[in-house]
């Protein structure tokens, strides 16, 4: 029997190749938290797409629709112009919420999609998911799964699936659109 594993998942286009590989070695459980994503209809659009890729690939997710934006906001406006620390309590507040979840399901291990993405700073999850497990006394599974993302970028494609522009967060899109214009400009 394989062991259990909770893998936060932050949109489905991330969790289509990291479950993939995960479930090689683990039965897996999708966890959904994610109330850093704005606005509400973006927060709706990759919930969706989370769903559909779920259903697709036959695998179990749990819903955490608290889209506490309020409180994230609050967490984050301190370090609104500061990326790095802003993404740090971020994570932060993401992988905790999922380390929760998961003691409450006596799981002992869990990871995020995160890990996927070339777009994180996957040292900092690195760093705040072994803090995070050290202090709930489970295990937090750090990957480097980046070298997946063409591939399924090109999965993503090939199933029609909404793909996000920017990160999650109203700041992202900001420095998204600063970057765009930037570029524009030259």
């Amino acid at each position: 029997m394989k062991e259990k594993i909770v893998v936060h998942i932050c949109c489905g286009v991330c969790a289509i190749k990291t479950i993939e590989f995960l479930q090689r070695d683990f039965e897996v459980l999708g966890y959904w938290y994610n109330p850093n994503i704005h606005p509400y209809s973006e927060y709706k659009a990759r919930l969706q797409t989370a769903g559909y890729v779920f259903q697709r690939i036959g695998k179990e997710i749990e819903w955490d629709f608290d889209y506490d934006i309020t409180g994230w906001f609050n967490m984050t406006l301190p370090f609104a112009k500061d990326r790095e620390k802003r993404c740090r309590s971020c994570y932060q507040m993401r992988l905790e919420k999922t380390a929760q979840f998961a003691k409450s399901r006596d799981i002992k291990l869990f990871t995020t999609t995160m890990f996927y993405s070339i777009h994180q700073d996957i040292e900092a999850i690195k760093e705040i998911g072994n803090r995070i497990a050290q202090r709930h006394s489970i295990e937090f599974l750090p990957l480097d799964l980046r070298q997946y993302y063409n591939e399924g970028k090109k999965i993503t494609k090939d199933w029609l699936l909404y793909r996000q522009k920017y990160c999650g967060c109203l700041f992202s899109e900001i420095e998204r659109e600063r970057t765009h214009e930037n570029l524009q400009n030259r």
